[in-house]
């Protein structure tokens, strides 16, 4: 009996360590999530040290930075998403294409990072950037440090979903 070993890309291929299918995803990851990852980090310390300056308090600058977080990483990734979908449906007029990319976007957006953005924005997030700002007395490496550690659940979560997305609910080539 022999075993096939697939790295075309499909989740829960086989091999060890990280051959070329490991290595291709985990490109295609940090291609996909790296811009909104930047503009996410810039807008979570812009608004967590807006508001901190502002009201002095601890809890509402994590709060606003967890919102200026989401804020500006939905926002590179809607706009990405968009462009491809919008690219896909050019043949068509512009109120059906303005239609269809906007509902495609929205699910794809809402089936990747709806669940972790469930258990990441309500608990993980907040409570990450309000202890690591307390324990380590620097607001700006406390912020950094618990917006590090609210992503290793955040993309455990988002990523498994993408992976399940391209599975299911693939992206259309678009037509020439």
């Amino acid at each position: 009996m022999t075993s096939t070993v697939r790295t075309d890309g499909v989740a829960g291929a086989g091999g060890t360590g990280l051959d070329g299918g490991c290595r291709g995803r985990l490109r295609e990851w940090v291609r996909r999530y790296l811009p909104a990852e930047v503009a996410g980090t810039l807008a979570a310390l812009a608004a967590a040290w807006w508001v901190h300056a502002a009201s002095g308090s601890l809890v509402s600058a994590a709060v606003a930075g967890t919102v200026g977080e989401s804020l500006g990483y939905y926002g590179c990734m809607a706009a990405r998403v968009a462009l491809r979908y919008d690219a896909c449906h050019r043949h068509h007029r512009a109120p059906k294409r303005h239609w269809l990319t906007g509902t495609r976007t929205a699910r794809d957006l809402l089936v990747e990072f709806g669940p972790a953005e469930l258990v990441d924005g309500l608990a993980v997030r907040p409570s990450s950037m309000y202890l690591a700002t307390s324990l380590l007395g620097d607001f700006t490496a406390g912020v950094v440090a618990g917006k590090l550690a609210a992503d290793v659940v955040f993309y455990g979560l988002a990523v498994a979903a993408y992976e399940l997305k391209k599975r299911y609910l693939p992206m259309p080539i678009p037509k020439e």
